[in-house]
């Protein structure tokens, strides 16, 4: 316990030394630092007066040009999917804003663990467009413009918590831009970067964009996969370029959402079928079998999501690796695919020395070097994401596509390397029935490299 109370001073003491604000601490322990990030810091605090958990956004005032007399984002606010505001403090060098820690999975922790149904995705998508009515209906109305996974909390209850107002904004209908262009690339919509001034439907772009990723695994449209024609019509105009080409406001998605249940959609053409029928044995007959068919509904708990390959395609992938290189490593191919298994892949299919694979940058930040395969240095247990198999498929076969980064026009916090293997494995269709991002099975990690080995091959042949 004393060691603890030890602990708690020295982060105490360090806070004070660095200018944050005297109450602030006086009125909160620092428990751990979430996240940073230029500007701005993220802190799980425990309150002192009643021991309740919450979280403390703290900006740099140096680098942030913040007035603390100005209201904080998403203040005052009262709605069970919003975490509750709990004080700003301030000093000459920080801002820093306490709200209510959220109990319960991050959206993007829950779809990394499991694949979620059709009708779970709907449901949340539906609690999602609840809170956004909420916050749109505000005498000002509040744009979050950053809705991602990471940002949705799934709590225990069975509710839905947005959290994270870090690039929240009050809608101002005199203003023609935003003054700073801020959010997550990918479900940022266009005038987030300065065509227009953010509103109501910025936040309507990025929950098609998360309805899309929910479905498919993917924030971008992707052929290869087909959706159930009702969702699809919603993603794509929630995502239209054009802002007044989008729903004009959160209740209108939702609706549209409980419409696209075939139950709801196809039962009132069941009904008019049922009528006509009615004149003759022959044709209710008739009417009946069109009823059963048009009640079938996809949204129920034994739904295959959208997010699973094709089991056809995979088994291709596991034969022509077995056929061609004489490899058993994906007679597996139900169980997850390691780090492990993508280095004895390197060594034993494709020949690379074994001190070349497991060898790594030890100090900085990963980058590209001809002394190791791949920069980062992770545990042969781990389980591997998607994007790292790409980047070792690709680099594999052509090692320059993956050290080339003139194609990147911004940084998003992902390896560039990695980032290019990717765009490269979009374009020529080596990410071809691997749509789910992270915990990929052995038999995926054959097919993409399957694939590529396909792709390189008839590119050697034009």
């Amino acid at each position: 316990m004393n060691d603890r109370k030890d602990g708690l001073h020295l982060i105490e003491a360090a806070f004070s030394q660095y200018g944050y604000p005297p109450d602030f601490l006086a009125d909160y322990d620092q428990l751990e630092c979430l996240s940073g990030r230029r500007g701005r810091e993220t802190f799980l605090v425990r309150a002192r007066a009643d021991g309740a958990l919450a979280v403390a956004k703290c900006y740099d005032r140096a680098v942030l040009d913040l007035d603390p007399a100005a209201p904080a984002p998403a203040e005052g606010l009262d709605h069970p999917g919003l975490p509750r505001f709990r004080g700003k403090y301030h000093s000459d060098r920080y801002l820093c804003v306490v709200r209510d820690y959220v109990e319960g999975t991050a959206l993007s922790d829950r779809v990394r663990e499991t694949a979620m149904t059709q009708e779970e995705i709907v449901a949340v998508c539906c609690k999602l467009c609840d809170v956004l009515s909420y916050l749109h209906s505000r005498p000002q109305p509040v744009i979050h413009r950053d809705i991602k996974p990471e940002n949705v909390i799934l709590t225990p209850a069975g509710g839905v918590c947005l959290i994270d107002f870090d690039i929240a904004r009050t809608f101002k209908p005199e203003a023609e831009a935003d003054t700073l262009f801020f959010g997550t690339k990918g479900y940022a919509p266009p005038e987030q970067y300065g065509f227009a001034q953010t509103d109501a439907r910025t936040d309507i772009y990025s929950l098609g964009v998360l309805l899309r990723y929910l479905l498919t695994g993917s924030v971008r449209e992707n052929k290869n996969i087909r959706l159930y024609r009702p969702l699809e019509k919603i993603i794509a105009r929630c995502t239209a370029f054009a802002p007044e080409k989008r729903y004009p406001n959160a209740g209108a998605v939702k609706k549209a959402l409980l419409a696209a249940n075939p139950r709801s959609q196809l039962l009132r053409k069941g009904g008019l079928v049922l009528g006509i029928a009615a004149l003759c044995a022959v044709v209710m007959l008739a009417g009946w079998k069109v009823y059963q068919a048009a009640t079938y509904s996809p949204f129920h708990s034994d739904a295959i999501p959208a997010v699973l390959n094709d089991e056809e395609r995979v088994a291709d992938a596991v034969a022509y690796m077995k056929d061609k290189y004489g490899t058993d490593l994906f007679d597996s191919p139900d169980d997850l695919a390691t780090v492990g298994l993508l280095r004895r892949t390197l060594i034993e299919v494709y020949g690379l020395d074994r001190d070349y694979v497991y060898a790594f940058q030890p100090d900085g930040l990963p980058q590209e070097s001809g002394d190791y395969f791949m920069p980062w240095g992770w545990e042969d247990s781990q389980n591997a994401r998607r994007d790292t198999v790409v980047y070792a498929a690709v680099k594999v076969h052509d090692p320059a596509i993956v050290a080339d980064w003139s194609s990147l026009k911004d940084d998003t916090g992902e390896y560039p390397g990695s980032r290019v293997a990717v765009e490269f494995a979009q374009e020529t269709g080596i990410l071809t029935g691997a749509n789910r991002p992270y915990d990929i099975t052995a038999g995926e990690l054959a097919l993409i490299f399957a694939n590529a080995d396909r792709v390189f091959a008839s590119a050697e042949t034009e």
